[in-house]
């Protein structure tokens, strides 16, 4: 037993001090350095490397970086600051209801970091706190994140899960209404707590003039058609997702085998990425330095380094038995121990991808059912105490009010994941999963 928590702090080492030496890509490879001591001081046979996962967060990476390179994120962007400064007076809950649709799509919550110069000064025009639908849509982006099929956190969850016959819609079925009914709850949070108005009108002008900022808004016919297909194929991976018997099936030695949905997300991903690239001349280095193809990089080594890392461990004999029998009796009678596990796990490591890569296989490991642990997942956004995250930093500082700071996402955040875990739990016993 004590071996084991010796491999176990050995690895939280690891990957913290990877993340503080160089984020996600140090997460990898420090977890990676780890695995080496494991097989060869500790003598552990290696376990499987989380090959599947990364394959998926590397199509989701290339098909992204395309999409941003080709200009589609900047037209989404401009057709999102549209809706956004329609409704003014709903800013607080027009804004994250937006996000929630980008970042649904897209996959990536730093798209948040495109709109949030548009929310905090269309809150100022109409006379509002501009930390209000600062604080409901960034924590929303991290809602919708783990809905995305396009997400690399998400991929992970669905790869793992997959394994013990759960399909992406009983995913989705679960996910999906939780985030929906989650984020509606935050905004009318965000709205009751707090003062609302700005508390002077005299430098408004002022501050709406300094957090005025130019979009492009000529888009070629090319890169609107590129955006088109990429969402179509999100459309596609999300509907024989949800809808597994539209899949091929092949008959390989007189068995029926269908196409698997992680097979399906990278088929989709480079469709995309092929489309957009015949419809948009452009650098393929432009592609390789785009923020969501590096972002997807670093995911990939937080999944491969702390995946591989983690099964190396998990699924030694000795540590499994212990897993199972012993620490597996006591999560057998205090389930909701898991929940408070994954929290102070995601608060340290703060990427939903690196802490999913870490708890996802240590908490199946202990038996828990999937679909607990679907019912649970919105607990990886615990990522908020510590103020890491590029999107909470570019808050408080864009915001020229002052009013939105870094604790400012606590209590909401708190909130939010507290009800997006009942709502979670409640939607899962409806559904009878």
């Amino acid at each position: 037993m004590i071996l084991f928590f010796i491999e176990i702090a050995i690895m939280v080492i690891a990957i913290v001090w990877g993340l503080k030496t160089a984020g996600a890509l140090g997460c990898g490879i420090f977890a990676i350095v780890a695995q080496l001591l494991m097989i060869f001081i500790f003598h552990l046979p290696p376990g499987e490397a989380p090959v599947t996962a990364v394959l998926i967060i590397l199509s989701i990476g290339i098909a992204g970086g395309t999409l941003q390179a080709t200009g589609g994120i900047d037209y989404l962007v401009y057709l999102a600051s549209k809706i956004i400064e329609r409704f003014p007076k709903s800013i607080i809950f027009i804004a994250p209801f937006i996000v929630f649709l980008f970042v649904f799509g897209i996959g990536t919550a730093n798209i948040a970091l495109s709109l949030e110069p548009i929310i905090a000064k269309t809150a100022m025009k109409a006379n509002i706190q501009p930390k209000k639908p600062l604080t409901a849509s960034i924590l929303t982006a991290n809602l919708a994140l783990l809905c995305s099929p396009a997400a690399s956190a998400t991929a992970f969850v669905i790869s793992v899960v997959a394994t013990y016959g759960i399909t992406m819609g009983h995913y989705l079925s679960i996910v999906l209404p939780t985030a929906l009914i989650s984020m509606v709850l935050l905004s009318v949070f965000c709205t009751v707590v707090g003062r609302t108005k700005l508390s002077t009108n005299a430098n408004l002008t002022n501050l709406t003039q300094q957090t005025d900022h130019a979009l492009k808004t000529d888009f070629s016919r090319r890169t609107k058609i590129g955006v088109l297909t990429f969402l179509i194929c999100v459309a596609c991976i999300l509907t024989f997702g949800i809808f597994p018997n539209l899949l091929p099936t092949f008959h390989v030695d007189g068995e029926a085998v269908h196409l698997k949905t992680t097979d399906l997300v990278q088929l989709f991903m480079y469709t995309s990425a092929a489309i957009n690239l015949l419809l948009v001349k452009i650098d393929t280095k432009a592609i390789f330095s785009a923020n969501i193809t590096q972002s997807a990089i670093g995911a990939l080594f937080a999944v491969l380094g702390p995946g591989w890392l983690g099964a190396t461990i998990f699924n030694a004999p000795h540590n499994k038995h212990i897993m199972e029998h012993q620490v597996g009796a006591i999560i057998e009678q205090v389930p909701w121990l898991v929940i408070f596990l994954v929290a102070i796990v995601a608060m340290v490591v703060i990427s939903q991808t690196a802490t999913s890569s870490i708890m996802v296989p240590i908490v199946m490991g202990l038996g828990i059912p999937p679909t607990f642990l679907i019912a649970m997942i919105q607990t990886l956004n615990v990522n908020f105490v510590i103020p890491a995250q590029p999107t909470i930093l570019f808050a408080v500082d864009l915001d020229e009010t002052r009013s939105t700071k870094t604790t400012s996402f606590l209590a909401p955040g708190f909130f939010v994941v507290t009800v997006s875990v009942i709502v979670g739990f409640t939607m899962k016993a409806l559904l009878g999963l």
